[in-house]
């Protein structure tokens, strides 16, 4: 359970390194100033912790795809990862429909946007310009290759066989307006025992939306430096790329949480991880981590 006093990490999920989803497209009323945005997220984060309630992520994108709800920021602690959503008015909703949406949960499953567009016979123009205008719609603007991972699983669960749930918790705000936290564990949490140092905080950047250049200048070094560690890791963990990396974290944890009977064996090339994701070479055992 995180504390309402954990570290507070803000998503950044477009180089200007504003902190909220609000983007472009939000009005001066409805921007948060500084000091608003952090009382409501410590608020949020004590919501969360002292919340008992679930709800099924299938139904939390359904509402976002829909345009009944909108994503009005994005976060991370040391352990959790949140959304903050907002109820739209009735004649506010805009869906998200047909191809666009189907573009949308292609590219927030980790799919290549070229690969989109071939399978789609789309221009790959047309992929990313239908990516953009679909993530504005939710209210989270900025590049789908950083998209926040929670918004990630949500738009993977809406496809999913087997149930998956987060916990949530409603909250009033000083402006009475009622908000809605949905918050999970974060993807990244078991990677310290199988990364060295060094790498395990670049690649917690990485998932927390920061781009290459944004990570060298925080930890003063070349964008060469971190490019190498970035791909070593993708090369250890056989993905290629960092949304393929956040929906391979969340679909271990799914497997991890679900017992599978003898009968019911794993879908293919779906194996547990970590412990089943790197080569006895490669694994650091005891929570004892190598210092790059």
């Amino acid at each position: 359970m995180t504390a309402p006093s954990a570290e507070l990490h803000i998503f950044k999920p477009r180089a200007s390194r504003r902190s909220t989803f609000g983007g472009a497209q939000s009005s001066s009323r409805t921007r948060l100033s500084a000091d608003a945005q952090a009382a409501i997220r410590h608020v949020a984060i004590a919501a969360d912790a002292s919340s008992s309630s679930e709800v099924r992520l299938a139904l939390v994108w359904l509402e976002l795809a829909r345009g009944v709800s909108t994503i009005v920021d994005g976060f991370f602690t040391n352990d959790r990862c949140y959304l903050v959503l907002k109820t739209r008015l009735d004649d506010q909703a805009v869906p998200i429909e047909g191809r666009r949406l189907e573009i949308l949960e292609a590219v927030l499953a980790g799919s290549r946007q070229k690969n989109i567009a071939i399978d789609l016979q789309l221009a790959p123009s047309t992929v990313a310009l239908n990516s953009k205008l679909a993530l504005e719609s939710l209210g989270a603007p900025g590049k789908p290759s950083r998209a926040h991972p929670l918004l990630m699983i949500l738009a993977r669960a809406a496809n999913e066989p087997v149930a998956w749930s987060a916990r949530t918790a409603t909250f009033v705000v000083h402006d009475d307006s009622e908000l809605r936290v949905i918050g999970i564990a974060r993807p990244d949490r078991r990677l310290g025992d199988y990364l060295p140092n060094a790498e395990l905080a670049v690649i917690r950047s990485l998932i927390e939306g920061s781009s290459y250049q944004e990570i060298a200048r925080e930890r003063g070094t070349s964008t060469r430096t971190i490019a190498n560690q970035i791909s070593a890791v993708f090369r250890r963990m056989h993905v290629s790329g960092r949304n393929e990396l956040v929906q391979r974290l969340f679909r271990d944890d799914l497997y991890r949480a679900r017992p599978t009977p003898p009968s019911e064996p794993l879908p293919p090339n779906q194996t547990i991880v970590p412990p089943g994701l790197f080569t006895p070479a490669e694994h650091v055992s005891g929570g004892a981590r190598r210092t790059a």
